[in-house]
């Protein structure tokens, strides 16, 4: 953070990005000119004027950089230097981050929102609703809640509900009526997000169907090709509706020459490939993808939205339904943005698939568990201007929660992860905190939500493939690569080629896995009563 002459500390941050250009309605695209980028640039102040210049102590000034009316009222130097100081590269970075950010963000059509959340119940309200006591003096209230948290309720609850705060102003109120405590109750800027990002498919989307039909010669030139005679053409796809056809050419004879990608539209009329100038295409996913944009064009045929896959490489092979969710917390009054997701305040995200074990049983499977924002706090403190979070020694549980909530409405039969050893294995070193997360906390926390109902671990056998290799995606094409950088091809394969790829150079395996299966009473109360948002005791078990 600079100093400016005058001995105040300035800062610049283009995570809000997305809120500005909204509000202003601004669309930016990789032609903006830079200084355009101005409204997107929130200006931080450290009203402590703090000798030290630490970030954690400045609070947005409520400016941006275009609003050049208030930095014109600075003196000149403050003004001078400034202006100066935006004109360095890692100043020019951060404002070109905000263009980043926006062009990644485009690919994300909307979201799917989940309603799981509402039913996270807060213990803290339901105890203070089944004392008998009406009204109290706000001491007698704050004894009562101390000693609520040395009977299982989560302090970290109290701390975020603002009672403590309430009491403390009423102090010298004679009584407190309960209602009044009730309503003090905030949870609202801690209170989750549960969403899955989609995206507009990229690869073409027409229902190709795998041919191979000959078709002369003559048709092609009557479509409007150049070809001889003799030349053999081969239907190789077909969609049936909208009718479209791609095939190769071959002239006769010369079977070593390079074939020809050709693509018919409706009426068999000859598309050719507008980006080359070309009349044929490379390949047979070329010309899909322009069967595709004209089909967009001329039929009205929109683009697929689809779940958005930006992580589903490092997944074990197999499986189906892939999804990435994000639990944000929109509401909070602080900012936190992670390098994984554009979104604002993104306090942990899972990445799933449903599996099958070889027994047949049907499981939500955890394919990875991550908290950025809370692994930033670990690692940093506050000392970088991380702002503190809720659910810090249980984010875990937050997350399986949820999941088991997902659970539920899908019928499945239980929840499953990939333990310590999985991830190990992929990044082919030992990793301690995960070892700590895939195999404690996890477990721990399983165990103690199935506790009344019986609900144990046990262990399920899965098919799949060593997870060594993975596919990446680079920009229209893919490559394959693992093995802690022992393994990489370059960026040649669409999806399925890449993964075929894998699928030839990894072994078979069968791994068993840690699963909680849930019994039919635990089912029926996720579904009708919910869980806690703090704490692994639900009801039932103090009900028994």
């Amino acid at each position: 953070m600079p100093q400016l002459p005058s001995g105040r500390y300035v800062e610049i941050m283009g995570e809000r990005a997305r809120y500005h250009a909204r509000r202003h309605h601004l669309r930016v695209s990789a032609n903006t000119p830079h200084q355009q980028l101005y409204p997107l640039i929130d200006i931080l102040i450290d009203p402590t004027n703090n000798a030290q210049g630490c970030r954690g102590c400045t609070t947005f000034s409520g400016y941006t950089l275009a609003d050049r009316a208030w930095i014109n009222e600075w003196d000149d130097a403050d003004r001078r230097f400034f202006l100066d100081w935006l004109r360095e590269e890692s100043q020019v970075r951060v404002i070109e981050q905000a263009r980043s950010r926006l062009l990644a963000e485009r690919a994300a059509t909307h979201e799917e929102l989940h309603t799981y959340p509402a039913n996270l119940y807060s213990v803290l309200r339901r105890r203070i609703e089944a004392l008998p006591m009406r009204t109290a003096s706000a001491r007698q209230w704050l004894n009562t809640l101390r000693n609520m948290c040395r009977e299982g309720l989560r302090r970290e609850e109290l701390e975020w509900s603002r009672l403590p705060e309430f009491l403390d102003a009423h102090e010298e109120t004679a009584q407190v009526e309960r209602e009044a405590l009730l309503r003090a109750i905030d949870l609202e800027r801690i209170t989750p997000r549960l969403s899955n990002e989609l995206e507009s498919e990229p690869a073409p989307r027409l229902p190709f169907a795998e041919v191979a039909q000959r078709i002369p010669a003559y048709q092609l030139q009557m479509a409007g090709y150049p070809l001889a005679d003799d030349d053999v053409g081969v239907v190789r796809f077909h969609c049936a509706d909208p009718h479209y056809r791609v095939g190769v050419v071959r002239p006769r004879g010369r079977a070593m020459e390079a074939v020809h990608w050709f693509l018919l539209g409706p009426y068999g009329k000859a598309l050719h490939d507008e980006r080359a100038h070309a009349p044929f295409f490379a390949n047979g996913m070329a010309a899909m993808h322009a069967a595709d944009d004209h089909a967009r064009r001329s039929h009205r045929l929109r683009p697929a939205v689809d779940y958005s896959r930006t992580y589903e490489y490092m997944s074990l092979h197999g499986g189906e339904e892939y999804r990435e969710w994000l639990v944000t917390l929109p509401e909070y009054h602080r900012s936190h943005f992670t390098a994984h997701y554009h979104e604002r305040n993104v306090l942990l995200h899972i990445r799933t698939k449903i599996r099958e074990s070889d027994d047949g049983t049907r499981v939500l499977f955890i394919e990875e568990l991550q908290s950025d924002w809370l692994q930033a706090l670990a690692r940093h403190g506050s000392r970088v201007g991380i702002p503190p979070a809720p659910f810090r020694k249980e984010w875990q549980a937050l997350a399986l929660k949820l999941m088991l909530m997902h659970v539920v409405e899908r019928g499945l039969d239980g929840l499953a992860w990939a333990d310590a050893a999985v991830h190990e294995l992929r990044y082919d070193r030992e990793m301690k905190p995960l070892e700590r997360l895939y195999d404690r906390d996890i477990p721990n926390a399983l165990k103690r939500l199935g506790r009344p109902w019986g609900a144990t671990l046990e262990r399920a056998r899965f098919e799949t493939r060593s997870p060594w290799l993975h596919a990446a995606r680079c920009n229209e094409c893919w490559k394959v690569e693992g093995g802690a950088g022992k393994f990489s091809t370059r960026p040649r394969y669409d999806k399925q080629q890449a993964l075929a790829l894998i699928e030839r150079h990894s072994k078979a395996l069968t791994l068993e896995l840690p699963l909680l299966r849930l019994p039919e009473s635990m089912r029926r109360h996720i579904a009708e009563r919910g869980l806690p948002l703090f704490g692994l005791v639900c009801e039932t078990e103090n009900e028994h």
